[in-house]
């Protein structure tokens, strides 16, 4: 769970970098966008391996943001789980070219994690996309 100041330092990187898929963060206030992002990687990792890839990997954080977020309101679908996984790696790209000039390693090498991190999720994140979709089918059928 994140802080509140991080939630807003969050949103305005949202903003500035006019990332896709931002607008879904309006939907929530800044407590429940707080509760909702894990930082970069899983749930079921644990939170000092979360922290630690949060920390090699601060650019993508707001990347990571709109993607928790995507995932927190998951419908289960396969379409939907490629479209997030996808946006992941353009919004990462988007950053890197942003924050970085052309003729800095850093900027390469945010690229290629933005990629590596969406194959990764396309890979083997299906499980993670259909809980919360799950969940509400068991909450809607008691």
């Amino acid at each position: 769970m994140a802080d509140i100041d991080e939630v807003k330092r969050l949103k305005a990187l949202c903003e500035k970098y006019e990332l896709e898929g931002r607008e879904i963060l309006s939907k929530y206030t800044d407590d429940e966008l707080a509760a909702i992002f894990n930082g970069i990687g899983p749930d079921a990792f644990p939170q000092w391996l979360r922290s630690a890839l949060d920390a090699l990997h601060p650019s993508l954080a707001p990347v990571a943001f709109i993607h928790d977020v995507e995932w927190h309101e998951s419908d289960g679908t396969e379409t939907a789980f490629a479209e997030s996984n996808a946006r992941f790696r353009r919004n990462g790209c988007k950053v890197a070219s942003a924050a970085f000039g052309w003729w800095r390693p850093r900027r390469y090498l945010v690229m290629w994690d933005a990629v590596k991190f969406a194959r990764i999720c396309q890979r083997f994140g299906w499980s993670a996309w259909l809980a919360p979709s799950k969940a509400q089918e068991k909450g809607g059928a008691a």
